[in-house]
C-alpha cells in the first residue's frame, strides 16, 4: 500500500502516455520495473500466507474502478480496503454454505464470483474492441 501511494502521481502521469510522462519528467522504465518487482514480492508473500485466492485482486481492482475515479491512489486505496471486504465476506460465506461444520475452501468462493464476472467483463469488453474504434 505505501508503495502504491508513493507511486500514485507517476501511476497517474503514465496513464496520460509514454511521450506526456517523459515530458513530465517520469522515468516510465524505471517506475514499471520498481512496480513489477514490488507487485511480484508482495504477492509472493501473500500466497505465502493465505494460499492461493487468485481472483480477489483481478475482480476487485474492476469492481471499484467506477467510484474510485481516475485518481490511481484512490483506486489502489478502494482496492486494498474492498479486497479485505470481499475476502472477509467470502470466508463467511465458505463457513456457513455447508451445515454440519464443514469448510469448502474459500479459494472455491472466489473463483465463483471471479469466474462469472470475468465472462461479463469479456463479454462487455471484447477483446481488441477499443482498438476497433482507432483509425
Amino acid at each position: 500500500l505505501l508503495v502504491a501511494l508513493w507511486l500514485g502521481r507517476d501511476l497517474d502521469i503514465l496513464a496520460l502516455g509514454e511521450e506526456s510522462a517523459r515530458q513530465l519528467g517520469v522515468d516510465s522504465a524505471r517506475v514499471r520495473k520498481f512496480l513489477l518487482f514490488s507487485a511480484s514480492i508482495m504477492t509472493g508473500a501473500c500466497v505465502a500466507v493465505s494460499g492461493v485466492i487468485g481472483f480477489v485482486g483481478l475482480v476487485v481492482p474492476h469492481l471499484v474502478r467506477g467510484v474510485s475515479g481516475p485518481s490511481h491512489r484512490m483506486l489502489l486505496l478502494n482496492s486494498f480496503l474492498a479486497g479485505g471486504i470481499l475476502l472477509a465476506l467470502a470466508d463467511a460465506i465458505s463457513r456457513i454454505v455447508i451445515p454440519g461444520g464443514e469448510e469448502i475452501p474459500v479459494g472455491v468462493v472466489t473463483a465463483l464470483i471471479g469466474g462469472p464476472f470475468f465472462c461479463w467483463l469479456m463479454g462487455k469488453n471484447p477483446p481488441g474492441a477499443a482498438k476497433a474504434g482507432r483509425g
